[in-house]
């Protein structure tokens, strides 16, 4: 891989961690600065309307509907449900409100039952049943909650993100170790008390008690995940006992060779038995195989490094299996040679590196590749 090539896939992910804080972000500031305190104006203009006077039309005042319950009706609309309560007024006229939920006044009416429904710039805003008052969906006291709690919880997601892409452009370059838990254990820690701040703003009345139970959830979040990567963190070196296969054995893994035959090298399988160990595209390991030559000499095993090439990291293999991944690093002369496979593999990778080869033979070239009928 060039210099360019892993310049480019080095800053995909801040990129793109980036592109995602920018977004969550700016969603967050228009639903709580914009969007929230619309909704709270709303509320406090219907808390203190005055009563209508006359046949004033219900704008900015209240005005009081009576009537008699004609049916109730529920109404299913893709995820959401609607509970329609229709009455006729006193002058002939037809109302329906929406009502916010099957509880309450809903759940009592009858047809022929008497009812206060109260209009407040032209919608019915709650219905009053013998001194039980339910709110419809269109109350303006509690709407600021929702959008409330989606921009606090995505405020959180965003500053997550930000901070795992200043941690992948300031901190990463100094550890070149790629782990997986640099990125998921702050993920999932920011996920968790984005749900908490969710929660915290659907439940509390004002806004300051919310961001304070907020801040009391993200602390026991915060030390679980501060202890969560010291479990996780582990030597960049692995020790690993070799393991001589007592037969030949094929599995996923991948070389990268900064030698003449490193192009030759085409995975993604490998074979490893006594005394060979091959690169093959045949997940059953019997053709097209490639073996690697005699003249490796291991240097160690470590965790994969952001700058490895594609084919030794997990990215070759799925994701998934990155946290079991390992780098078989050795040498061929003056090139570099590395050999990754997933951790339960590596005994098999060292003991067929360490094994002499059938017949006694020493160091030998690479052998050529079989299973091409030449």
């Amino acid at each position: 891989m060039t210099p360019i090539r892993r310049r480019r896939r080095r800053r995909h992910p801040v990129r793109s961690t980036a592109a995602a804080a920018l977004v969550c972000v700016l969603a967050s500031l228009f639903l709580l600065f914009v969007t929230v305190p619309d909704k709270r104006a709303d509320s406090r203009a219907f808390a203190t309307a005055p009563a209508c006077v006359g046949d004033e039309p219900a704008l900015e005042c209240r005005k009081v509907v009576e009537g008699a319950v004609k049916h109730t009706e529920t109404a299913p609309q893709g995820k959401t449900t609607h509970y329609l309560l229709t009455f006729t007024g006193r002058d002939g006229s037809t109302h329906r409100a929406d009502m916010n939920g099957p509880l309450s006044v809903f759940a009592k009416v009858k047809p022929g039952d008497k009812v206060r429904a109260t209009y407040w710039r032209g919608k019915i805003r709650f219905v009053d049943f013998r001194g039980t008052v339910q709110l419809t969906a269109d109350q303006p006291k509690d709407a600021y909650r929702l959008p409330f709690a989606c921009g606090l919880g995505l405020l959180v997601l965003g500053a997550t993100f930000a901070g795992i892409a200043y941690w992948m452009v300031r901190h990463s370059p100094r550890a070149p170790e790629r782990y997986t838990w640099q990125t998921t254990v702050p993920t999932c820690a920011g996920v968790l008390i984005a749900v908490v701040a969710f929660v915290s703003a659907l439940v509390t009345d004002t806004v300051p008690t919310a961001v304070t139970l907020t801040g009391a959830g993200a602390v026991p979040v915060v030390l679980g995940a501060s202890w969560r990567v010291r479990v996780r963190r582990r030597p960049a070196e692995t020790g690993i006992a070799p393991a001589v296969p007592g037969k030949e054995k094929c599995f996923e893994g991948g070389v990268a060779a900064d030698t003449p035959y490193g192009a030759e090298l085409i995975g993604p399988y490998l074979v490893a038995g006594p005394g060979l160990l091959a690169v093959t595209p045949d997940p059953a390991g019997r053709t097209l195989r490639r073996a690697l030559p005699r003249t490796l000499v291991l240097e160690g095993v470590r965790v994969p490094h952001r700058s490895d090439p594609a084919r030794v990291t997990a990215e070759a293999e799925g994701r998934r299996k990155a946290l079991r991944q390992v780098v078989v690093v050795c040498r061929d002369g003056d090139g570099e040679v590395l050999i990754g496979v997933q951790r339960k593999h590596a005994p098999w990778v060292l003991g067929a590196l360490q094994e002499p080869a059938p017949g006694g033979a020493g160091a030998q070239e690479p052998a050529p590749l079989s299973g091409y009928g030449s």
